[in-house]
């Protein structure tokens, strides 16, 4: 074996860490969320996201249920993927009752969410992304308030807005009846 061989596993380790880094933080979920969601404790998922352990066949798949994706999207380039009604990864923000449903990543850096939001209610502020990552909102009920940085965007029922994400934004549900809307992610491919 070459020194070139033996240092392969540390090498996939830290690639696989990254990659449930990355998708954790597209998905907007904490550590402990998914956890929760895996069945793999915080401790140990942080260090396989800083690539200082490796896991088994078993907590691999564990993991990527947990973040709502095929384990190959984490270790290669995902294919077509069929969700079925009920099988969507749902996250709930418990003390605003804010719910997350991921519907669809087609391909690394692109992901179509469902948000409802009841009256009176906000997103947790999401982090800055990467440069020329635009967020598309779609309102299918009630009004959406949409923050960037300190600008906002009011959007009714059937409106669309396309937004640069690069600085800190969130958004909310000004009114007294539910909203919900259908918002797409595209990463920056930079």
């Amino acid at each position: 074996m070459s020194d070139l061989d033996s240092t392969r596993p540390a090498a996939d380790d830290a690639l696989f860490g990254q990659a449930v880094r990355e998708r954790r933080a597209r998905v907007g979920i904490t550590l402990e969320q998914l956890a929760h969601s895996s069945g793999v404790s915080a401790g140990a998922l942080s260090r396989v996201e800083r690539g200082l352990l490796g896991v088994s066949l078993r907590n691999a798949m564990a993991i990527a249920q947990g973040l709502g994706c095929d384990l190959g999207e984490l270790v290669e380039k995902p294919s077509a993927q069929i969700t079925r009604a009920g099988e969507h990864l749902r996250f709930v923000h418990e003390p605003s009752q804010v719910e997350r449903v991921a519907l669809a990543r087609p391909r690394p850096g692109l992901e179509l969410l469902l948000y409802r939001l009841p009256p009176g209610t906000h997103s947790e502020p999401f982090a800055a992304h990467t440069a020329g990552t635009r967020e598309v909102f779609h309102v299918l009920e009630g009004e959406v308030q949409v923050w960037s940085g300190a600008e906002a965007v009011l959007l009714r029922p059937g409106d669309t807005a396309t937004l640069a994400m690069d600085t800190d934004h969130r958004f909310d549900n000004p009114g007294n009846v539910p909203a919900s809307l259908i918002l797409l992610v595209a990463a920056s491919p930079g």
